[in-house]
């Protein structure tokens, strides 16, 4: 879909606002009274309510800047009278409408699907439309016209397996079996580096919240208890000599981004992963830019080519590959697998196996 909306009117000279409060964007045509001031201190004095410096510039530096300026734009430029430029902000849905769904099993009670990499399981403030629960909600209801639920999350760049209740009592059943723990999930990750041993356990507490990313998870002793078993499926390299490893992972607790976190603790973080990989700025700058997300299966292009290559992957490389629920109704353990998705698999064959 285009992100083009219908412009709101520009803030009257000496006017606050907040971009949140605004439906597509705010124009700007800078004052006298402003010549000579840097873009972010300008911005900054036209907010109501300005973000912390760091997110302003990195904002100021994301697609939520809009110019046709020669020169780029930059949060210390000097500004002019009569410079005119826009701050765009994301629309609910505006990332257009979700995937396929494929499905993998569905008895009239119990809903498998694979979810498919990139898809946020539920709307947020970011994603609405572009959801799987709409994707449920609009093209897999059943012949009483009612839709599956979830019983359980993925994050959405990870793909894989998803149980889903087709009636309200089956939801209800399959989330007391995952709040019960009597569920068995297991993941593939490809990860940077190669464990010294084929099997080892990760038994390390998990906060959430760090000082600049609040939805970043680290090892605390003020945490959750949080275990993970780990095995090695295959070990490569890649062209530079660099080492890779396919880990099954099976976590014994359910903690936010506890794979992710517990992984990259122990010096193996998933391939593709922005928030726990190379650099946490990377996922700063996307999550802050105000853009349309990029097209599955590509890069962001705010991502230079230095990003791009160590990161090696567009998502992170997190696949719920196998899963073992209590059927809703019958009660009988039931197991799913999938093979790796065609992006990793299409990564793994660009590496020497060893």
């Amino acid at each position: 879909m285009s992100d083009v909306h219908e412009p709101a009117a520009p803030p009257a000279p000496g006017e606050p606002f907040a971009l949140e409060d605004r439906p597509a964007r705010v124009e700007f045509l800078v004052e006298e009274n402003y010549g000579g001031w840097t873009l972010a201190d300008y911005v900054a004095e036209k907010m109501k309510r300005p973000p912390e410096r760091q997110k302003l510039l990195r904002l100021l530096r994301g697609r939520a800047l809009v110019h046709e300026e020669k020169e780029p734009l930059l949060p210390e430029t000097r500004i002019w009278p009569g410079l005119r430029f826009a701050l765009r902000r994301r629309f609910p849905g505006d990332e257009g409408e979700p995937p396929p769904i494929p499905i993998v099993h569905d008895d009239g009670a119990l809903l498998i699907v694979d979810k498919p990499a990139g898809l946020a399981l539920h709307p947020t403030a970011r994603y609405f439309r572009s959801t799987l629960t709409w994707a449920l909600a609009e093209r897999h209801r059943n012949a009483e016209g009612i839709k599956p639920d979830p019983a359980h999350r993925l994050d959405r760049e990870t793909s894989g397996l998803v149980a889903c209740g087709r009636t309200s009592l089956d939801a209800r059943a399959l989330k007391a079996s995952f709040a019960a723990r009597t569920v068995q999930k297991a993941y593939v990750a490809l990860c940077e580096g190669s464990p010294a041993q084929d099997e080892f356990e990760i038994d390390r507490p998990l906060l959430v919240g760090e000082e600049t990313i609040k939805v970043k998870v680290r090892v605390d002793d003020a945490g959750a208890p949080s275990q993970t078993s780990c095995r090695v499926l295959a070990r490569y390299r890649d062209r530079q000599g660099l080492p890779l490893a396919l880990i099954r992972c099976e976590p014994r607790t359910g903690r936010q981004h506890q794979l992710r976190a517990h992984l990259a603790s122990v010096g193996f973080p998933i391939v593709g992963d922005k928030l726990y990989g190379p650099d946490e700025n990377i996922f700063l700058k996307l999550a802050e830019s105000g853009g349309t997300p990029a097209p599955l299966f590509t890069f962001d292009p705010l991502l230079t080519d230095d990003e791009r290559a160590n990161l090696r992957l567009w998502r992170h490389a997190l696949h719920a590959s196998e899963l073992t629920v209590p059927h809703p109704q019958t009660r009988v353990p039931t197991r799913f697998t999938l093979p790796l998705p065609p992006d990793i698999a299409a990564l793994i064959e660009t590496l020497e196996k060893l």
